[in-house]
């Protein structure tokens, strides 16, 4: 009896997966996954906007209506042999047994060539939209023993009939770590190292992504670190003990000073602030000194400039009133300490004389639906949406749907007035205006990625539907794109890096870390300076930028865990605003009173030798490229061989003749050239060298100016550390 059962139970197995062998092949399911498997729709092959060689598909599948027509009727057919399907062109060329600019990609064995001659063979029949719901990735997000280092995933696809099944030899993989944590096209991980990697899953329209953390097991790893401030160094610190790193000791009170300036108020300490400080015992100084620097109108001008450069406020794109004008509402909005979602708001629903209402300068930089989309995903959700103004995006589940759904917002956005010759311009909405889909041909309705707008009067405005999705408490993109923005203007790096490119592929080095940010700066009512203040206060802000411990063997690669601060250039106005308080001359700049700092100018591209040697930006482009970061050859013989800064350093209005007429001895002086320069005291041995020197000179004055311009051309002047 129990053979009996045992071959009918076989039976029974075998005629099922006869029948599921029998099931028919779908092209828009099975053909398109295919063709995706092989690499053959890609961006780089026959998926770009031409196609290669007169062979065109649409991007990972997007059109399959395209797809079909191109492979079954396009040239007579001629890319199917009917007849004998393994001689069909696109398998003579796919597999190499043609010339194939792409190479071999897909032997007779591979998945994609099996689907493909199944489909030739069952007579080439289009099918009905696959109705793909969402995909499951197996085991998901996981953090794997340190004794198995890798990891065969498998994928899931559930539709929306309620079916689901196994898409593994169909789905394409990508690593985000590619060096140390690869996947091959059939989905298994390796590790090489300790470390974090995401893995970007697709499978026709569906795009979703797990997250794999290994670490090598090294029982000699002792933690060194510090006892954390707040919730932010218990993230930071947690991520590193996780992966086996320590982070740097923290920075001396000088450098700290220094440090804490720039990034606040972007411009340096005088002597006399430097020597309070320094002076003090008070063991809460720095936290006092983050509070005062955040009451200095400094900190609105400085963090107005940081706005203005990626919301692109210049007089080529506004006007020589309108970039004041919005200067001064950017400023306004910064010291009142605005909340976020409300200057989102008045940005994107700004109306009026842009004099008058300077917000709505947004619509003149941004001047068509699409543009006005583009910056605002950019600026306000992190995301680059570019790509899918011609098609999906080729790395994130953005459609062209999802970008012309939002340039809809945008599209009844009207202006009067001439954008040159006048300084003001007036904008405004117009009825009936829309924006129309070029894939489907028709006028595109609002939608805010997947959300519709729902029920809209005839003059009802747009835009402040999106503006009120954008800043709903919930926003999976407003929130962690402004804190992950002010991180990187304070670490160096973001959390998220680039700023602007949140995406799957591109995944945060400490998600944890950016949720409770951004918990947190929901619950300060978006206000950035809650934000500021608890990043400045933390230990991680305040680690020496070298000194961290001796890396373990087994260590992640520390790059994206702050363990220590980052070293960059100071920006071309800082440099500037530096020499001059050093010195105590001030800069003059054509049409502005002396004494205006270069950090106070609201133009972006202006005419100044010296700030366009150091990239002040013209303002250009909404993005945080645009500032170069490491110092250059040519920037470096401009300071050489710069006859201003020569002669602000001998001018006889400067702090150093000032000083000399107060009757000090060397000592004092040489200490405040130091502390007007750098920030520090001098150490002994610099003290005892220039001392000696200034004795040799008849003229001691001569002595503290070389010094002076010596001190300004270092490196430790140039960079913020």
């Amino acid at each position: 009896m129990r053979r009996l059962l045992s071959i009918l139970t076989l039976t029974l197995l075998a005629c099922s997966s006869l029948r599921a062998a029998e099931e028919p092949v779908l092209f828009r399911t099975d053909v398109i996954a295919a063709l995706s498997r092989a690499g053959c729709n890609s961006g780089s092959c026959h998926g770009s906007p031409q196609g290669k060689n007169g062979f065109r598909l649409s991007l990972r599948g997007s059109d399959a209506d395209l797809d079909y027509s191109t492979l079954v009727r396009e040239l007579g057919g001629r890319r199917i042999n009917r007849l004998v399907p393994d001689d069909s062109l696109i398998l003579l060329k796919g597999s190499g047994r043609m010339k194939h600019m792409g190479g071999a990609l897909i032997g007779k064995e591979h998945p994609s060539y099996r689907t493909i001659v199944r489909w030739i063979n069952e007579g080439c029949e289009d099918s009905p939209p696959a109705g793909l719901v969402r995909l499951e990735v197996t085991p998901g997000t996981h953090h794997m023993p340190a004794d198995k280092p890798d990891l065969q995933l498998a994928v899931k696809a559930h539709f929306k009939d309620g079916t689901s099944r196994d898409v593994t030899p169909m789905a394409v993989f990508t690593s985000s770590e590619i060096n140390f944590a690869p996947v091959t096209p059939e989905g298994f991980v390796r590790f090489s190292r300790t470390g974090e990697a995401s893995i970007l899953v697709r499978f026709l329209d569906q795009i979703t992504s797990i997250r794999l953390t290994y670490v090598q097991n090294d029982p000699a790893f002792k933690f060194q670190g510090h006892a954390p401030a707040n919730y932010i160094d218990e993230h930071v610190f947690a991520k590193q003990k996780e992966l086996l790193l320590s982070p740097a000791p923290l920075a001396a009170d000088e450098v700290f000073l220094r440090r804490v300036y720039l990034d606040t108020i972007g411009t340096m300490p005088t002597a006399e602030e430097a020597r309070a400080f320094l002076d003090s015992k008070a063991p809460d100084k720095r936290a006092k000194l983050i509070d005062q620097l955040l009451e200095r109108d400094e900190y609105a001008i400085f963090w107005a400039l940081k706005w203005a450069d990626i919301l692109r406020g210049s007089t080529t794109t506004i006007s020589d009133r309108g970039v004041h004008s919005f200067h001064r509402y950017l400023v306004r909005t910064l010291a009142d300490d605005k909340p976020m979602t409300d200057f989102a708001k008045d940005l994107l629903t700004g109306l009026g004389n842009t004099i008058n209402k300077p917000a709505a300068n947004f619509y003149r930089i941004a001047r068509t639906p699409e543009d006005a989309a583009e910056a605002t995903a950019q600026i306000f959700m992190g995301l680059r949406v570019q790509c899918a103004k011609c098609h999906n995006h080729p790395f994130e589940a953005i459609t062209q749907t999802d970008y012309y759904g939002m340039a809809a917002y945008f599209a009844r956005v009207q202006y009067k007035g001439a954008q040159f010759g006048l300084d003001d311009e007036i904008v405004y909405l117009t009825p009936n205006r829309e924006i129309q889909n070029p894939k489907t041909r028709k006028p595109q309705e609002p939608i805010a990625f997947g959300t519709p707008t729902g029920p809209l009067a005839p003059d009802d405005d747009r835009r402040i539907r999106f503006a009120e999705w954008l800043t709903k408490p919930g926003n999976k993109y407003f929130a962690p794109s402004i804190v992950n923005r002010t991180w990187f203007h304070l670490l160096g790096k973001g959390i998220v890096d680039p700023v602007d490119d949140f995406r799957d592929t591109n995944p945060p080095s400490n998600p944890q870390l950016l949720q409770a940010m951004t918990d947190d700066f929901v619950k300060n009512g978006y206000r950035l300076k809650p934000l500021v203040r608890n990043i400045l206060n933390s230990k991680t802000y305040q680690l020496a930028s070298s000194g961290e411990p001796a890396l373990s063997p087994q260590a992640a690669i520390p790059d994206r865990y702050f363990t220590k601060a980052s070293t960059r250039m100071l920006s071309a106005e800082q440099i500037l605003d530096a020499v001059s308080l050093a010195t105590g001359v001030p800069e003059p700049y054509k049409g502005f009173p002396l004494g205006t700092r270069a950090i106070d100018l609201p133009e972006g591209g202006i005419n100044h030798p010296f700030l366009q040697a150091f990239s002040k930006p013209v303002r250009d482009a909404t993005c945080e490229c645009a500032r170069e970061d490491d110092p250059s050859l040519p920037q470096t013989l401009h300071l050489l061989n710069n006859a201003g800064l020569v002669e602000k350093v001998k001018s006889p209005k400067g702090r150093v003749a000032a000083w000399i007429k107060e009757g000090k001895d060397d000592a004092y002086l040489v200490e405040q050239v130091f502390l007007a320069t750098l920030s520090r005291r001098p150490t002994a041995t610099e003290k005892d060298v220039v001392t000696k020197h200034l004795k040799t000179l008849p003229d001691r004055a001569a002595g503290l100016h070389d010094l002076q311009y010596a001190l300004i051309n270092l490196n430790e002047f140039l960079l913020r550390h």
